[in-house]
């Protein structure tokens, strides 16, 4: 019991580190990313073209909408979702699983965009 005890109380106070295995099922990459999958699957879904006139219009919806801890979790979630290290169609397809229905803006690509709105985030929660 004691090192059980241990284990648990390790897990419970300490921040583990991100496994560098990318989940398998949709529920997994879902319960991995919850931030990121909101963000995606509530803002850059099927219907954006009907809600939003730019990815910048949905953004800035997103970031007016939740809280500066919703805001500083979406950018780590960002930021281990990219150092999964996946191939540019893996990501395209994990980004598809947590939500994401539309293209980035034009002459974007996906890895650079999510970067871009890391940046974005991050800027808007430094203030």
């Amino acid at each position: 019991m004691a090192v059980v005890r241990n284990h648990l109380v390790r897990f419970l106070t300490g921040p583990g580190t991100p496994s560098r295995i990318a989940p398998q099922t949709s529920w997994e990459w879902k319960e991995r990313f919850p931030e990121l999958s909101h963000l995606l699957g509530a803002y850059f879904h099927q219907d954006f073209s009907h809600e939003y006139s730019s990815h910048k219009e949905a953004l800035d919806d997103y970031i007016s909408g939740v809280s500066p801890d919703d805001l500083r979790c979406v950018t780590q979630e960002i930021r281990d979702f990219l150092g999964l290290g996946e191939s540019d169609q893996q990501l395209k397809e994990a980004a598809a699983t947590l939500g994401l229905r539309v293209a980035p803006p034009r002459g974007v690509r996906l890895r650079q965009w999510l970067v871009d709105v890391q940046g974005i985030i991050a800027h808007h929660v430094q203030g």
